[in-house]
């Protein structure tokens, strides 16, 4: 069974994915692909967004001109409605805000024009299409229109303009795409109701429109891979891990999965044991970086599944269990169908990692997270077998850590190892006196790195933001069940990554396209 590693936001069709961060340890694998693909995120799905957020702030500079921002809000409001009655009445369009909403105005609706104003009004007393104040604009966008350089903030208001490095001319490439729906659509967003017939009109502007020539798709293209005036380091990242994304897609002849791209870009082979080629330094360095990453995320995700066996166990016992007995519990149960090693150095020597860590090996990552995923989700038990399966997970992270130090420090070594746990923090852990017996290194581990850390963070979040997260309570000597929880993989937006570079072109279900084959060349 696969992990499946993507995640989509509560707006669109896809079913949200949950996940509390119980031990903090995500932080670090989150500032990491930020920095790996910069400018994108979990929940900007479709790139003609950003073309569609400069063109709103372009002509309502020059139609409306009004600097209350809850003018903005009105008016961005109303033309992600449309937007969305426009792709649902289109069909087939993933990845688009307020799209459930929309199909139930279609359906209801059936006069001549369609009432929207009263969905998408702050304040107005029809159900909205987003709960979000400021919809998907606001709750996705916004932010990532500033940072790749789409957006600039005004000297003298609050209301964004577009960029004069990217975003006046991305604002005019999709009105001149556009052509007479631009002016269409300013005063459909104005009027506040839409005919079917205009909604069939506008279809041409919805993502999957986007021509397969034209200067509006060379501009997503020079914006994603720092071709134009903007070429900050940032910039030049996102770009390398967009051109490894198209060496994945060229390698599989098709669409990658996010899992496929994690796990080829961490092991540099397929499941057939097929070398990805990538021949450029640049990119194999980054490369590296996201090995870093997703090793990173096996060692949280081998803790957390550790969380969830104490949690199971730990419900077992409703009045409550003192700690020591608890850890007693928890390691008699691992050791009963295991030989164990006399200490973590042992262990490790037995825990070699096989050659391909995408590979099916009994000690190949990717084979143990699917021998763990059966039974990660929080109604199902965690046993013994997918502890001890987390127990070798982590050892063969260890060991491949050991040497890869310089690369993980590079990438790792910069964060604060109070706020951020990471391979850093943890390895130096495990290696700080590896000839105990092991089962002390087990019990430190459970009872340090697992329960104390997670009552550590569940007490700050309580303290700082008033959230209660406990999944164990400690009382009189006593720790008792709260709640149950499963071991994530965090979701580095490499999903919405891919769906770009199919936006644009750049591949498709035969793998790269000519476009996509000629920025692979052009290195």
């Amino acid at each position: 069974m696969a992990v499946e590693f993507a995640a989509c936001p509560e707006w669109t069709e896809y079913k949200k994915k949950s996940g509390l961060d119980p031990l903090g340890m995500q932080n670090s694998s989150i500032n990491l692909y930020q920095r790996l693909l910069p400018g994108v995120s979990n929940v900007t799905l479709r790139i003609r967004y950003y073309g569609f957020y400069a063109w709103l702030a372009s002509i309502y500079a020059r139609r409306s001109g009004d600097t209350n921002p809850r003018t903005w809000q009105k008016f961005v409001r109303r033309a992600e409605a449309v937007y969305a009655l426009a792709a649902q009445r289109r069909g087939d369009e993933g990845g688009m805000a307020g799209v459930q909403w929309a199909q139930r105005k279609l359906d209801a609706d059936q006069e001549s024009l369609i009432e929207f104003a009263r969905h998408a009004d702050p304040g107005a007393d029809g159900p909205p299409y987003l709960q979000q104040a400021w919809g998907a604009y606001g709750a996705a966008y916004a932010s990532q229109l500033f940072e790749i350089g789409v957006y600039a903030v005004a000297k003298d208001h609050q209301i964004p303009v577009p960029s004069p490095e990217f975003g006046e001319a991305l604002a005019g490439a999709f009105e001149d795409a556009a052509g007479p729906l631009a002016d269409r659509l300013f005063e459909t967003v104005e009027r506040g109701s839409v005919s079917r017939a205009d909604l069939d009109d506008f279809a041409l502007l919805t993502p999957s429109a986007i021509g397969s020539d034209g200067v509006e798709r060379d501009l997503y293209e020079d914006l994603l891979f720092a071709k134009g005036t903007l070429s900050r380091p940032a910039d030049q990242s996102r770009s390398e891990t967009l051109r490894l994304l198209l060496r994945v897609a060229a390698h599989l002849g098709r669409v990658p999965t996010v899992a496929e791209a994690r796990w080829l870009l961490y092991a540099g082979a397929d499941d057939k044991n097929n070398s990805i080629e990538i021949d450029v330094p640049a990119l194999e360095e980054q490369r590296q970086r996201w090995w870093v990453y997703q090793a990173n995320d096996l060692l949280h995700y081998s803790y957390e599944t550790l969380l969830k066996y104490t949690l199971d166990t730990l419900e077992d016992y409703p009045a409550g269990i003192a700690l020591n007995s608890l850890l007693a519990a928890l390691v008699s149960a691992l050791s009963e169908d295991h030989d164990w090693p006399a200490t973590w150095r042992e262990f490790l020597a037995s825990q070699l990692p096989a050659q391909n860590a995408n590979g099916n090996a009994e000690n190949a990552e990717r084979s143990l997270v699917d021998s763990i995923a059966p039974t990660s989700g929080v109604n199902d038990r965690t046993t013994p077998e997918e502890a001890w399966a987390a127990l070798r997970l982590l050892a063969v992270v260890a060991n491949r850590a050991q040497a890869e130090s310089g690369i993980i420090g590079a990438a790792l070594g910069h964060l604060d190892r109070e706020g951020f746990h990471s391979l850093v923090t943890e390895m130096k852990f495990l290696n700080a006196d590896p000839d105990q017996p092991f089962p002390r290194t087990v019990v430190r581990l459970i009872e340090g790195r697992v329960i104390k850390r997670h009552l550590w963070v569940a007490h700050r979040k309580f303290r700082y933001q008033n959230d209660y997260t406990f999944l164990i309570e400690s009382d009189d000597g006593r720790v008792r069940f709260r709640a149950g929880n499963g071991p994530v993989l965090t979701n580095p937006r490499l999903g919405p990554a891919i769906t770009f570079l199919e936006d644009i072109h750049l591949i498709d279900a035969h793998g790269v396209t000519a476009r996509g084959q000629s920025l692979i060349e052009a290195l």
